[in-house]
């Protein structure tokens, strides 16, 4: 193999980690969640799958997909087409039902560790009307859009307060 695919090869292993890292966060993380179910959702070999897992809570089911970037833009190619439909095909099925998306800004060299979650259907809205396919981490700091901002829990793994998340439910 020559260096140039060998770095992109060594790029994709890295993106793969960090995602893979906070899906393990997310997933410790419902664990601090009263009444709370979830199914991590397996891949597909063809990229088939609406998200990463379904969580069923009292308020709300959530079918969510989590996302981490070393950048300060959540951008919406990050979503596999897949990915957009099943979120946004589970959000309209039923009332209670949320398509969740759970970004993580994360770059220790920037100190930067910041985490939401949104519901698609309205960050597809709010891209719409600013005409651009991208969420600034400063938009979702300040709330031009609803979401949910995911504080860090002092334990001994990583993870998140997802309590917040659940009472914001209907809201999002």
């Amino acid at each position: 193999m020559n260096p140039k695919d060998q770095t992109l090869r060594n790029l994709q292993r890295e993106r793969n980690e960090r995602g893979q890292d906070f899906q393990d966060e997310i997933r410790r993380s419902w664990a601090y969640v009263p009444n709370c179910w979830r199914m991590r959702i397996k891949d597909g070999g063809g990229g088939t799958r609406p998200g990463d897992e379904i969580v069923l809570l009292e308020p709300a089911n959530i079918l969510a997909e989590h996302k981490r970037t070393e950048g300060r833009k959540f951008e919406f190619g990050f979503l596999r087409p897949d990915q957009v439909n099943g979120l946004l095909d589970f959000d309209r099925a039923v009332s209670r039902n949320l398509g969740l998306v759970f970004v993580s800004f994360h770059n220790p060299k920037q100190q930067l560790d910041d985490a939401y979650a949104f519901r698609l259907a309205t960050g597809i809205r709010y891209m719409q009307r600013q005409e651009v396919a991208y969420i600034h981490l400063d938009d979702f700091r300040r709330g031009a859009l609803p979401c949910c901002q995911l504080p860090r829990l002092d334990t001994a793994k990583p993870t998140y307060d997802l309590r917040g998340l659940v009472e914001k439910c209907r809201s999002l």
